[in-house]
């Protein structure tokens, strides 16, 4: 992932400038840099011709994996690039996946809802905490392709 540290960045603040949900501040080198357990395994770049287009970084807790960030180029966004992000992380990762999104975010929150993860609490800043575990994870964009 190191080499694609600055398109990344770059990623980031072009989809940060694009949406309304996104978080305060979008993620700098030293978000991407920083080493987490498992993120090198278990995080994913979509690219198109070489050049990034979406991304997942997620990283290995105690209870199982967690997603920091999910993002796509907004002039990919439709074309089930997240989608495949998630599918592809879901059928590799054990157990229980976590996520936090805005609740205004809708588009984002049908997606995950479409992957399987259900609302289980609200963060203190009002944000949503998403999981999904292995029995609701059977889901993956694998096996719904046709």
């Amino acid at each position: 992932m190191d080499e694609l540290l600055v398109p990344l960045v770059g990623l980031e603040q072009r989809v940060h400038q694009a949406s309304s949900y996104y978080d305060d501040e979008p993620w700098q080198a030293e978000n991407f840099s920083l080493d987490l357990p498992g993120k090198r395994e278990l995080s994913l770049v979509a690219t198109v011709a070489g050049e990034p287009v979406g991304f997942l970084i997620a990283s290995r807790r105690p209870e199982g994996v967690h997603i920091h960030r999910v993002a796509v180029a907004p002039c990919h966004r439709g074309g089930g690039i997240a989608s495949w992000l998630l599918g592809r992380l879901l059928a590799q990762a054990p157990g229980l996946v976590t996520l936090v999104c805005d609740p205004r975010n809708r588009s984002a929150l049908a997606l995950y809802a479409r992957a399987g993860f259900r609302v289980t609490s609200t963060t203190p800043e009002g944000k949503l905490f998403l999981a999904t575990g292995t029995a609701l994870r059977r889901w993956s964009f694998r096996e719904r392709k046709t």
